[in-house]
């Protein structure tokens, strides 16, 4: 995860997140949450990052999913001990 984030450090203008390691030994995920300005990807910032494959992404909708919002609220309130996505936060990082 900080390998993915300081490769990602170009991206610093435009989006503002949190990252975590999320689970127990054996089985950790990473994880995260990026606002990003506009409305799409943009191809020059994040496409272009090495290790952007390996991460899924999609475009959340809190207004009129209540699923999103519970997300966003669970990953930009949850620190380190707390359950996010039915997994315990084992790191955070806020990246901005």
């Amino acid at each position: 995860m900080t390998g993915f984030l300081s490769r990602a450090e170009h991206t610093s203008k435009y989006v503002f997140g949190k990252h975590f390691v999320l689970g127990e030994e054996g089985g950790l995920q990473i994880m995260g949450l990026w606002f990003m300005r506009g409305t799409e990807l943009p191809d020059g910032l994040v496409k272009e990052h090495p290790q952007f494959e390996y991460y899924n992404s999609r475009k959340l909708d809190p207004r009129n999913n209540k699923e999103d919002d519970q997300l966003i609220r669970a990953y930009m309130g949850g620190v380190v001990d707390d359950t996010i996505s039915g997994l315990k936060c084992q790191y955070m990082r806020w990246v901005k």
